[in-house]
């Protein structure tokens, strides 16, 4: 598991997310594997971040194929 403390992660250019998007999502336990409390403290999970990139590419790809097709 890659994880990165969100706080420091942000102050360091690190994080690929605004802060107040980090904590908002965390609150709302929108992306629960992504952003991961523990001991009080929230991480990043750069490893479901680079899955989550890996799907959206394949849908984003098997949309342009289809829009292909029909044209």
């Amino acid at each position: 598991m890659n994880l990165l403390e969100v706080k420091p992660a942000y102050q360091k250019g690190e994080l690929p997310i605004a802060l107040n998007t980090a904590y908002k999502w965390s609150s709302e336990k929108k992306y629960p594997r992504l952003l991961v409390k523990v001991s009080g403290k929230l991480f990043f999970n750069f490893d479901e971040w680079e899955m989550m990139a890996k799907k959206s590419i394949q849908n984003q790809e098997k949309e342009a194929h289809r829009i292909r097709s029909i044209l």
